[in-house]
C-alpha cells in the first residue's frame, strides 16, 4: 500500500467494519473513544500507523492535514451509502472544512458515526420487518399443515362413518327381509318394517347432523385461514412497496430528483457493455458549477441547494428522454449521451452551458451569478468506468483553468 489515498481508503473501510461490529454488539453509546479502541486493535491500522508518513506524497501546505483526512474519509463513506446519507455527509464535510480542525479532534468523526449509524439502523429496521413477515408466513404455513392433517384425519373418519352408516342401512334392510321370509303374520311384518324404517331414519338424521357440524367447522377454519392469508398478502404488498421506495431512494438524489452516483455507476457499466457488444457509441459529459463555494458562502447553503435544483431542471429540459443525468456529488453532474459522438456531445454541452449562462438566478432581488464548466469524452472500446471518467474530468479541469464557463 504505497499511496496516501490507499491508506485513507483502508482506514475508511476499517471504520465501516468497526461501526457494523458495534451495531451488532448493540452498543448504545458509540463515541470516538470506543471506535478508536476498536480501530487500534486491528493489525491493518497498526501497520498504517507504523508508516504514517507515506513515501512520495507532498502534503499541500495550503490545506491542513486534518482537513485532508476529513475530506478523504467522508468521501469514502459517501461512496458506500444512499443519497440521503450522502447529503448529510456532504453537509458535515462542508461544515468542518470551512473552519480550522485542531490536531487530534474527533468531533467530525462522532458526527459521521451518528449519520452512518442512522443508516445502519434503517437497514436493521427493514430486516426486522422482513423477519416479522417471514415469521407470520411460517406460522400460517404451520396452521395450514395442521388443517390439512386434520382434514385428512376427518376424511378417514368420514370414510369409516359412511361405511358404518351403509352397514347399518344394510343390516336394517336384511332384518326386514328376514321378517318377510320368517313370518306369515302381516301385523308382525308391518311392525318389524316400521321399526327398521324408524331406525334407518334416525341413522340418516344423525349422519346429516354430523355432516352439517363438519361443514360448519370446515367453513370456520377456511374463513380463518383466508383472513390470515389476506393479512400476509397485505403486509407483503406493503413491504414490497417500501422496498421499491427504498430501492428508488438508493438510486435517487433527494435534493435534485436526479439519479445519484450509485445509479451512474450502474449506467456506466451498462453503457460499456452496449459498446462492446453492439458497438453503440456514447459520450460522457461532466459538469461543475463555477465558484459554487462562493455561492454557499455569500448567500447560504439554502440558496446553494436551490441553485443545484435549478441547474438540474435546466439539464432535464434540454436532454433527450434516453439521455441519462445524475448528480455525481456536491455541485458536479454527469450525463451519459447514447448514440452521440464526441462533437455532438460538445454541442449538447455548449447548448446547456449557454442556457444556464443566460438564465437569471436571484435571491431577494439580488442576482446570483451562476455559470458552469463542462468536460466531454467519448466511450472507447477497452475503457472501464474510471478511464472514460478521467478523460472527461481532465477536459473539465482544462475548462476551469482556461477561464471557466466553457466546454472542453
Amino acid at each position: 500500500m504505497n499511496s496516501f489515498e490507499d491508506k485513507v481508503c483502508l482506514i475508511a473501510d476499517e471504520l465501516l467494519s468497526v461501526l457494523k461490529e458495534l451495531h451488532q454488539e448493540h452498543k448504545i453509546q458509540i463515541n470516538s473513544k470506543l471506535i478508536a479502541e476498536k480501530m487500534f486493535s486491528k493489525e491493518s491500522i497498526k501497520k498504517v500507523l507504523d508508516d504514517h508518513k507515506p513515501e512520495g506524497i507532498n502534503i499541500d501546505n495550503e490545506v491542513d492535514p486534518p482537513k485532508k483526512i476529513v475530506d478523504k474519509v467522508l468521501n469514502r463513506l459517501s461512496e458506500l451509502v444512499p443519497s440521503h446519507i450522502i447529503d448529510d455527509l456532504s453537509g458535515l464535510k462542508d461544515h468542518h472544512l470551512s473552519k480550522t480542525i485542531p490536531e487530534g479532534s474527533t468531533d467530525w468523526l462522532d458526527s459521521a458515526v451518528k449519520i452512518v449509524k442512522k443508516y445502519v439502523n434503517s437497514i436493521s429496521c427493514r430486516v426486522n420487518e422482513l423477519e416479522d413477515i417471514l415469521q407470520k408466513t411460517t406460522n400460517y404455513l404451520t396452521e395450514t399443515e395442521k388443517y390439512v392433517a386434520s382434514e385428512l384425519s376427518s376424511a378417514q373418519e368420514k370414510f369409516q362413518e359412511d361405511r358404518s352408516f351403509e352397514k347399518s342401512i344394510s343390516s336394517n334392510m336384511n332384518e326386514m327381509k328376514q321378517s318377510f321370509i320368517g313370518s306369515g303374520d302381516i301385523n308382525n311384518i308391518k311392525k318389524a318394517v316400521f321399526s327398521k324404517i324408524e331406525n334407518i331414519n334416525k341413522n340418516i338424521e344423525r349422519k346429516r347432523q354430523q355432516d352439517i357440524l363438519k361443514l360448519q367447522e370446515t367453513e370456520i377454519t377456511l374463513e380463518k385461514m383466508s383472513m390470515q392469508m389476506s393479512d400476509i398478502k397485505n403486509e407483503a404488498e406493503a413491504m414490497r412497496e417500501r422496498s421499491q421506495k427504498a430501492e428508488f431512494e438508493s438510486l435517487c438524489d433527494n435534493l435534485t430528483g436526479l439519479y445519484n452516483r450509485k445509479a451512474y455507476n450502474e449506467k456506466v457499466e451498462e453503457t460499456l457493455a452496449n459498446l462492446n457488444r453492439y458497438d453503440v457509441s456514447s459520450s460522457l459529459l461532466v459538469c461543475d458549477i463555477d465558484y459554487f463555494k462562493k455561492i454557499n458562502d455569500n448567500f447560504g447553503h439554502h440558496i446553494g441547494d436551490l441553485t443545484l435544483k435549478k441547474v438540474a431542471e435546466l439539464f432535464q429540459e434540454r436532454l433527450r428522454k434516453n439521455d441519462f443525468i445524475a448528480r455525481y456529488g456536491g455541485d458536479e453532474f454527469v450525463c451519459i449521451l447514447p448514440y452521440t459522438s464526441l462533437e455532438e456531445a460538445r454541442k449538447v454541452g455548449e447548448n446547456i452551458r449557454s442556457i444556464i449562462d443566460r438564465s437569471v438566478f436571484s435571491f431577494k432581488g439580488k442576482e446570483v451569478p451562476v455559470t458552469t464548466s463542462m468536460g466531454v469524452s467519448t466511450f472507447k472500446k477497452g475503457d472501464d468506468a474510471t478511464t472514460v471518467f478521467e478523460r472527461a474530468d481532465a477536459a473539465l479541469y482544462l475548462a476551469k483553468h482556461s477561464g471557466r464557463n466553457m466546454v472542453k
